[in-house]
């Protein structure tokens, strides 16, 4: 199987979940007003384990590995709890961000499950936040790809859109796009054949090197999942060519159900 979580699960209810987040928020506060706030994650992973089982819970599960594989690519994704198929991760930050979020949404998509919650540990008074999602295992393999705007430049450019398109038959859509890079960059042969420092120059003057995904040295490659703007995003592209050697840029986009192939040339 392409995904594989560590342990079987299966969706629950809006209302199963609120009543079992009601529980178990109420052990975290208990948590918080013992331990006080300066702990490691790892630490109130534990406890909260501990706490959770104590109190009857009959499926506690922390550090719930998630298997994601594509011929011989392997990438391993560790939820911190998994509590009668809710998703529960500790943060020990400054402040839930974005990238908690989309952490989060991530492991909901991998196993199927509905329902999470963020908790941050390290304010006065805890921090969470839930993170919910209707888009079912189903819908992630019910994807369009537009690719009339790609340019097959090359036998590399030919290799990436064929590899992703081969990706997202095995792992479908609304997943991160760093999973996408890492896989891109394993069958490349690794960072230090992909990514690479590139000279930036503004006329005649030198303003430094940039890292960039290469196919080769003058075509890279992006991966985003912008949902608006994506005429923005481009004429960005287009000034980043402009003030180095590349030729072009080979941008694939998540844009929700929809994936679109674009080459965009100097």
């Amino acid at each position: 199987m392409p995904i594989r979580p560590g342990v079987q699960t299966k969706p629950i209810s809006y209302d199963d979940f609120h009543s079992l987040d009601y529980k178990i928020m109420g052990i975290v506060f208990s948590i918080h007003q013992d331990f006080g706030r300066f702990w490691s994650e790892k630490i109130y992973q534990n406890e909260l384990a501990y706490r959770c089982q104590r109190a009857g819970f009959e499926n506690v599960a922390p550090e719930v590995p998630i298997q994601v594989s594509y011929e011989n690519f392997i990438k391993i994704y560790k939820i911190d709890l998994l509590i009668n198929n809710t998703i529960y991760e500790l943060k020990t930050a400054q402040t839930l961000g974005g990238e908690h979020e989309k952490q989060t949404i991530n492991y909901l998509m991998l196993t199927g499950l509905n329902h999470a919650k963020l908790i941050n540990m390290r304010p006065p008074s805890v921090q969470h936040r839930f993170v919910s999602t209707n888009i079912t295992p189903e819908k992630r393999y019910t994807f369009t790809v537009e690719d009339e705007q790609w340019r097959d430049l090359d036998d590399g450019s030919i290799w990436l859109k064929r590899m992703f398109k081969s990706l997202l038959d095995e792992w479908g859509v609304f997943l991160d796009v760093t999973l996408f890079y890492e896989a891109i960059v394993h069958f490349r042969g690794g960072e230090e054949a992909v990514v690479k420092e590139i000279e930036v120059r503004h006329d005649s003057r030198f303003l430094g090197r940039q890292k960039t995904y290469l196919l080769t040295s003058d075509i890279a490659f992006k991966i985003s999942s912008v949902t608006k703007d994506e005429k923005h995003y481009e004429a960005h592209f287009r000034r980043f060519l402009r003030y180095t050697s590349l030729q072009a840029i080979h941008w694939i986009n998540f844009n929700h159900e929809k994936v679109v192939f674009k080459t965009i040339l100097k």
